[in-house]
């Protein structure tokens, strides 16, 4: 698969480093809540059939990677104090967003509206809706328009050049449809993989493993490139992932699977072209539910 990632550079919305501009994709109940390294959650921990509204005040406010988390105490009719964990995005998707570490305080009241963990003991919510007072701080259909739009971050041009730097990649629903299963010409193993995937059993991100390329990189968050002896290192800001481009190499030949898979990497005018291959099994590598080419599926004489 290809997928061609048009871009411009633009000041970091900090003014301390450059940033990309790229289209992009968000699959909306994978991504935007992703598995990521440390605690965390994946979104199959939450039931998208329901829907419920919390009120409280604001216990704890932790704004750090991989994902910003909200506590929220709230007092039940029978005189019950509950307290709820409202994951919510990362720091560099909510940055984009206008949040700062400084938009909630210990004793404010807000009322998030998402969706409840599904083991109902673990008093957790995925929100989609963040409010305070009248004020809508959080909303799950404008995150994903602002994440599409150039105006989310500033369009000052910055005369840095070269690819060393942090980048934030723009977000473009239309990519979806190179990834989208039901939108695919599949083979028998990818159509038995995609119907026998189970989200609560099967998210990679129960085990704590990163997205892999093409994910990865179309993931909207900020990624930091650096160059070192022979290689290219992109590391993504959203789920602690790495993806390691050899430049001094010319085959595939003896490197093993993994996760990212063995890239190699070569310039064609001003475009970085890269190949990459040895891909490890991944339950949402091409698409979700969707294995990475080249892996037969398990289920493929079901």
């Amino acid at each position: 698969m290809v997928v061609d990632i048009p871009v411009r550079r633009m000041n970091h919305p900090t003014g301390m480093a450059p940033v990309l501009a790229a289209s992009a994709v968000l699959f909306a109940s994978t991504m935007l809540m992703p598995p990521s390294s440390g605690a965390h959650h994946s979104s199959a921990m939450y039931d998208d059939k329901q829907s419920i509204t919390v009120d409280g005040t604001v216990a704890r406010f932790e704004w750090s990677n991989p994902h910003v988390y909200i506590y929220i105490k709230q007092m039940t009719t029978g005189g019950q104090t509950l307290e709820w964990e409202i994951e919510a995005s990362p720091p560099s998707i909510l940055g984009r967003l206008g949040w700062s570490r400084d938009t909630l305080h210990v004793g404010d009241a807000i009322t998030v509206i998402g969706r409840p963990a599904r083991d109902a003991s673990k008093k957790s919510l995925l929100p989609s809706e963040i409010k305070r007072g009248d004020t809508t701080l959080f909303d799950r259909k404008g995150e994903l328009a602002r994440l599409a739009s150039a105006d989310a971050v500033p369009s000052t041009p910055t005369t840095h050049a070269g690819l060393d730097g942090i980048w934030v990649t723009l977000l473009a629903l239309k990519v979806e449809e190179k990834l989208d299963p039901e939108k695919l010409s599949l083979t028998a193993e990818g159509a038995a993989a995609v119907k026998h995937f189970d989200e609560k059993k099967m998210h990679p991100g129960a085990n704590c493993v990163p997205n892999p390329a093409p994910v990865f990189m179309i993931t909207p968050d900020l990624k930091r490139i650096s160059r070192g002896d022979g290689v290219i290192l992109i590391d993504g800001e959203f789920d602690g992932a790495q993806r390691t481009i050899h430049m001094n190499v010319s085959t595939h030949d003896g490197a093993s699977a993994s996760i990212q898979g063995h890239s190699i990497g070569k310039w064609q005018d001003n475009s970085l072209v890269i190949d990459t291959t040895k891909f490890a099994y991944y339950a949402i590598g091409n698409g979700y539910g969707l294995p990475p080419p080249g892996l037969r599926s398990m289920w493929l004489n079901d």
